[in-house]
């Protein structure tokens, strides 16, 4: 959902958390959204101001409902990969050190270990997932909560011994703007969901695919500007087609297509790829009436979307792909006009010589009326193993970091990744809300063990159209795979 006016959003935000996208999820203990303890507070305030206020002092006045309550020094325990890149997500060891990120994350982690009177403490490990499943099978209670790929959570957490995040975690409110999107309803089944995707996990926005594009190569074509493109509803395939078609020059005369060369797209072929087919709105499972996910995606579209694909990249004079890190060499050198990404790449940008915006991916067509995108499967969930025995206080935790994290270390996020603070880059400020309100989760995706939805990958890495056999390969095993998941969920159901 676009917004046309960033002041508009903000004072939504505080009526209700509007943010959690298509969710209409209820909490725990069934009470309607709308009467969330603290949810309307301060929205008078807001609403009556005329210019878009700070970002991070807009969500700080946003009432999580959690009130204060001393919980006696406990300690909170969180099981994590061990990888550079996520591990400064937690922060629980460092210290602020003037990196703006870094210290946002130190006051979330301040806050919450403060007001509730609780030590945050974890452990990192290559595998967690395993651990955690050793630790449930065991009755281990060394861990509160499981941070880890969610491909790989998804694998194991419906075969029980974890909690449901809809109806057995006290103080979760699944509504709430700190809760990303559809990613609640794409994660259940009957409404229910033994891992979940919250703010939290920072990979899930550092993971974000978007596209950047460089503000000087579309001067020197005489480009509309591609930001009023985008909000017109303009951003379509057959508009960036166009461009690939126009914009190529080989600048260094040897006759060969090249980073070396003028582009005006690039990026691999393989998870930058997947996610046209959720930007081309064709998600693989939609719930049921009951809340129950179906395979109902459209696979004539999906060979639509293949063909079209390999037409861009393959055919297009100005289109370049590889393999894994295609485009970074002509994207840093600013002789590429757009570069599939995820959000997370542009802190790498900051001492480029020219200046990029940030933009979705398009749409199919004109007649698509929203755009879309998604958070590449590394991206991480959180999962409660049944072991935890205070889950009145795991829950209240829990709910605080992800709320704190919302308000705190996601503005600051904002602001380093941009170079300008939100609040003074209209246009910048708008495509961002714009990219973090589409996306869009799917429970094939997530669900799928690298299955149905990455033969668009498959193919286009192979500049192959033949996607209806690869379809009809995997068909089988997918149904089996699928099918096995929602039925262990429909039986955990029934055992409650």
């Amino acid at each position: 959902m676009t917004k046309k006016a960033i002041a508009l959003l903000l004072a939504l935000v505080m009526l209700g958390g509007l943010l959690a996208g298509c969710s209409e999820t209820k909490d725990n203990t069934g009470a309607d959204n709308a009467e969330t303890p603290g949810a309307d507070v301060g929205s008078a305030e807001i609403a009556a101001e005329t210019e878009a206020p700070d970002e991070a002092d807009v969500r700080e006045k946003v009432d999580d409902g959690l009130g204060v309550k001393d919980l006696g020094g406990m300690e909170f325990r969180v099981l994590n990969r061990e990888r550079s890149d996520f591990v400064t997500d937690l922060s629980f060891e460092e210290e602020m050190n003037g990196d703006v990120v870094n210290d946002a994350i130190c006051a979330r982690n301040a806050a919450v270990a403060e007001r509730f009177n609780v030590t945050l403490a974890a452990d990192y490990v290559g595998e967690p997932v395993p651990i955690m499943e050793a630790c449930v099978t065991s009755g281990d209670d060394s861990y509160d909560v499981c941070l880890a790929q969610i491909i790989q959570q998804t694998a194991v957490c419906y075969k029980g011994g974890y909690f449901d995040w809809y109806t057995d975690i006290p103080h979760i409110d699944l509504s709430r703007p700190w809760y990303i999107g559809n990613a609640a309803e794409a994660l259940s089944v009957k409404n229910h969901a033994y891992v979940m995707i919250g703010e939290f996990d920072l990979d899930v926005l550092r993971f974000t695919y978007c596209m950047y594009y460089n503000k000087s190569i579309a001067a020197e074509y005489n480009l509309d500007e591609i930001y009023g493109i985008v909000k017109e509803g303009k951003w379509t395939y057959d508009y960036l087609k166009s461009l690939a078609d126009m914009i190529y020059t080989d600048l260094d005369g040897n006759g060969v297509k090249d980073e070396s060369d003028r582009l005006a797209l690039s990026g691999d072929p393989y998870s930058a790829v997947v996610t046209y087919q959720y930007a081309f709105d064709n998600p693989l499972f939609t719930l049921d009436t009951e809340g129950i996910p179906q395979m109902t995606f459209d696979r004539e579209k999906a060979h639509s979307i293949v063909e079209k694909l390999n037409a861009l990249y393959w055919e297009a004079p100005g289109s370049f792909t590889s393999g894994w890190g295609t485009g970074s060499t002509a994207w840093k050198g600013g002789r590429l006009l757009c570069y599939t990404g995820l959000f997370n790449s542009a802190s790498g940008y900051r001492d480029l010589d020219f200046d990029f915006g940030i933009i979705p991916y398009p749409k199919y067509d004109e007649a698509q009326t929203s755009y879309y995108t998604m958070s590449d499967g590394a991206h991480g969930g959180m999962m409660v193993p049944i072991t935890v025995k205070d889950i009145d206080s795991v829950g209240l935790i829990l709910e605080a970091l992800n709320a704190e994290t919302w308000k705190k270390v996601v503005p600051a996020y904002y602001d380093t990744s941009l170079k300008v603070k939100f609040s003074r880059d209209t246009e910048s400020a708008e495509m961002l809300d714009l990219l973090m309100s589409s996306r869009v989760f799917d429970f094939g995706y997530m669900c799928g063990d690298w299955g149905m939805a990455f033969v668009i990958q498959d193919m286009v890495s192979q500049n192959s159209n033949n996607s209806e056999s690869a379809y009809k390969a995997k068909d089988k095993m997918a149904q089996k795979t699928f099918g096995k998941i929602i039925d262990a969920y429909l039986a955990l159901d029934e055992g409650n």
